[in-house]
């Protein structure tokens, strides 16, 4: 059953300029009072979102605007079990005709790849570009739910402000956290809010609200490990022997880095002048294209500095401490096009003496790979359901709108994921005992009906001239003619 939204405020007649002006000073008062009174009354949950929203604000001169807002503001992160509340907000000076108002969310990881096109006589560059959608949900917060019989019918917004809460959980389940690295690859979680209008005409939309996303990941036990490896140098004679001794295999940010370095010189004429570290993190993109796998890799330096180095003998250890910053630092993953991972490289310098004035020196480097994670391993029994947390690779769960004003969305344990679909089956079927009624049919409240998650992909592809599209970067090289991109 629809509901008319309340009749906005009635427009004063003409006046004389002097009457203008003092009932202008007196609606602005009016106004600045009244946004002054609405910031400070606590924000209480009201009615269902089906009932008629509360009195509209008169608004300010300008465009129909439709736009979102969320408890918690810009800060505020998305993580598997947690609940995000907002309100979609209308402001429009004109009366709108509406058959509803939705709320969208959708995570979108976009793989894109600018390569040559070779065999032209010239010179031209294609863009080819993968759109897979993880999820994509949404739900109504006023007007009439559509039906595939039925025209939906529509009603008058009345020119005002008008406010529509919502409220959505994210399941307990781990995607790809957000990023943007490297060029043309991205992973975004994305808020929409949209008016229909009647009989399938334009509505409104507003912007998008990208919403950073962080998976829940765990670090391993704590164990020592060793990493050995030998170096070279230009002219790949190895020079030393390097051994690593890490503590743990995976940190969090803001924790501390208490290893040992030992550099031993495999030439008895060299020493270790000098030794540099440098945490780095890796965004690998790639993608299948039909002449081989097209990637492009980003490295970003996280962190850096110098050891001090003794007086030695060819032969030396050095311990390393640094904490992991929290800023620009995710944890480890890997999806369908993207590999995020971190390595810790050291730069060590080695001299040479063979008289008292002829001297020389080399460098060389070795890369030891470390792994970022949320959450120390002693919190793995500390966060409830963490252990419950499944892939998004395996699980079909979606995210759930639910009643705004209910704290939690209704509790679906009791009943198992097998029999939903019977059940919403017998729940939206008449009896067979009733005479045959089109209108008879029950309508389920959209927050018990279970859909399970489908992920869809878009490929698109297209010429252009060579040198257009800077901000994808240079064309990236096909590394491979092996069909399989698997990571």
């Amino acid at each position: 059953m629809m509901t008319s939204l309340p009749a906005s405020l009635s427009i004063p007649s003409p006046t004389t300029n002097n009457e203008h002006s003092s009932s202008t000073a007196s609606r602005r008062l009016s106004q600045t009072i009244t946004d002054i009174v609405a910031v400070a009354s606590p924000t209480g949950r009201s009615r269902s979102s089906s009932s008629p929203p509360s009195p509209p604000i008169k608004a300010e001169q300008g465009p129909n605007k439709i736009s979102i807002t969320f408890d918690g503001g810009s800060q505020i992160i998305v993580r598997p079990n947690r609940i995000i509340r907002g309100v979609v907000i209308i402001n429009n000076i004109k009366p709108i005709h509406a058959t509803q108002i939705r709320v969208r969310f959708r995570a979108e990881e976009v793989a894109t790849a600018k390569v040559k096109e070779y065999g032209l006589e010239t010179k031209i560059e294609r863009i080819d570009q993968v759109t897979t959608t993880h999820f994509d949900t949404s739900t109504k917060v006023w007007g009439t739910e559509p039906s595939a019989f039925l025209m939906t019918p529509w009603e008058v917004i009345e020119p005002g402000e008008h406010k529509f809460p919502f409220a959505l959980k994210f399941p307990n389940v781990n995607f790809p956290p957000s990023t943007d690295d490297p060029i043309g690859f991205s992973i975004h979680y994305i808020w929409s809010a949209h008016l229909d209008g009647p009989s399938f005409n334009p509505g409104m939309r507003s912007k998008e609200y990208v919403m950073p996303y962080r998976p829940i990941i765990c670090a391993p036990q704590t164990k020592e490990w060793t990493y050995s490896t030998t170096t070279y140098n230009d002219r790949k004679a190895p020079i030393a022997q390097v051994i690593a001794i890490m503590p743990r295999p995976a940190f969090c940010p803001d924790e501390k880095v208490d290893m040992m370095l030992q550099v031993d010189c495999i030439p008895t004429d060299r020493v270790v002048s000098s030794v540099t570290y440098t945490l780095n993190k890796c965004s690998m993109g790639q993608m299948q294209l039909q002449r081989g796998l097209a990637r492009r890799i980003k490295t970003r330096k996280i962190l850096q500095g110098s050891l001090a180095v003794s007086g030695n003998a060819g032969t030396v250890k050095i311990p390393v401490n640094f904490h992991i910053p929290t800023r620009l630092v995710s944890p480890s993953f890997q999806s369908r096009h993207l590999c995020v991972y971190y390595e810790l490289v050291f730069s060590i310098q080695f001299s040479s003496f063979g008289g008292l004035l002829k001297s020389s020196s080399c460098f060389t480097e070795c890369s030891i790979p470390i792994g970022i994670t949320n959450l120390p391993h002693n919190h793995l029994l500390h966060i409830p359901n963490l252990t419950s947390v499944q892939s998004y690779l395996q699980s079909k769960e979606s995210p759930i709108f639910f009643d705004p004003y209910l704290d939690e969305p209704p509790t679906q344990s009791t009943i198992p994921s097998e029999l939903w679909g019977p059940l919403t089956a017998a729940l939206t079927t008449p009896p067979v005992t009733s005479p045959p009624n089109y209108f008879s049919l029950s309508d389920l409240p959209s927050q018990f009906i279970q859909r399970d998650r489908e992920e869809k992909v878009v490929f698109t592809s297209r010429l252009i001239k060579s040198g257009m599209a800077p901000e994808l970067g240079d064309p990236i090289t096909i590394v491979s003619e092996n069909k399989d991109y698997e990571w």
